[in-house]
């Protein structure tokens, strides 16, 4: 018996599905983050939120708790499925975390070395401000989760419940790339390269059963790219631990755009997918749950019939 009916539907009627759910998403993100952004002006101080980085702080918290929300409200409606649902779950949290920490972490740090070693970035100061240090990694801790809440517990969910691990897989990684285009000194290294990213974020959701590892991933790349190294991320400048100067070609240390748009960062992380490349057979956390819940409501011999298909 096939515990995952949607997927038997016609694709026209999966695309009709695909796109309701995206409507309903975003529209209920945006009427929650209007409200949040209401309330933030009432109790807010003025003040606060003329200084950039507490302004940055806030309004990606505000895109959290609403694609949080929007993606919860959504999948409940759908499947009557909760947080373990969207990945956040306690089992295999360490995993999850010790995983996308040393497979980001290890990247980039692979990727300065190499350049540092060949001469190509230079280190010509060191500042180390507490209250910038500690305000980048809270921007740094939010901003990931809510594009991985985004691309992971709804966008590859959504596209993996109608058409399979590949399809979610390899869609949301493009539109993980698209939303990228935009950015300052954006290059078609740098698109491959966050197309790639978020091809590896995905498979690593797969491989860990959990949101934890891709925001393990994308929070530590951020961090360690541009805060604690002293490179740009995505085009973007933030407070440096390490001032560098980029003597080397911009294919290969990613000039203005970080190491995103370094051939270096597209090679390892083509390792890493290669390594997690079996995950892509895994099937994602909402249906194992699902999985168990037609399972419990089913006959005993549909149960044996399911198991041996």
């Amino acid at each position: 018996m096939n515990l995952f009916p949607s997927r038997q539907l016609a694709w026209w009627k999966k695309l009709i599905f695909i796109v309701l759910q995206l409507v309903a998403f975003v529209a209920l993100a945006i009427v929650i983050g209007l409200f949040l952004e209401l309330i933030g002006e009432l109790l807010l101080p003025g003040s606060w939120l003329d200084n950039e980085l507490p302004l940055l702080i806030w309004g990606w918290t505000v895109v959290l708790l609403s694609v949080l929300t929007a993606a919860y409200v959504l999948t409940y409606a759908q499947s009557k499925q909760g947080w373990s649902a969207l990945g956040f779950t306690s089992t295999g949290f360490n995993l999850g975390l010790l995983t996308g920490l040393s497979v980001g972490g290890g990247i980039i740090f692979l990727c300065f070395l190499i350049l540092f070693v060949g001469g190509w970035v230079k280190i010509t100061n060191v500042s180390f401000i507490p209250m910038a240090f500690a305000g980048w990694c809270l921007f740094f801790l939010i901003q990931p989760l809510a594009e991985e809440v985004i691309m992971r517990s709804f966008l590859q969910n959504q596209l993996h419940r109608y058409f399979g691990a590949w399809p979610g897989l390899i869609v949301s990684a493009l539109v993980f790339g698209l939303l990228h285009v935009g950015n300052n000194a954006f290059t078609w290294i740098a698109g491959l390269e966050i197309v790639l990213g978020g091809l590896l974020m995905g498979q690593l959701y797969l491989y860990t059963q959990n949101i934890w590892a891709p925001f393990a991933m994308h929070a530590i790349w951020n961090f360690l790219q541009s805060t604690v190294l002293g490179f740009a991320v995505s085009g973007m400048d933030t407070y440096r631990v390490l001032e560098l100067e980029i003597v080397g070609p911009e294919w290969l240390t990613g000039g203005d755009f970080g190491i995103e748009g370094s051939l270096l960062s597209v090679f390892f992380i083509l390792v890493a997918i290669i390594y997690f490349w079996p995950s892509a057979q895994n099937e994602a956390p909402w249906s194992k749950l699902e999985a168990e819940h037609v399972s419990l409501n089913l006959p005993e011999e549909h149960i044996h019939e399911s198991d041996s298909v």
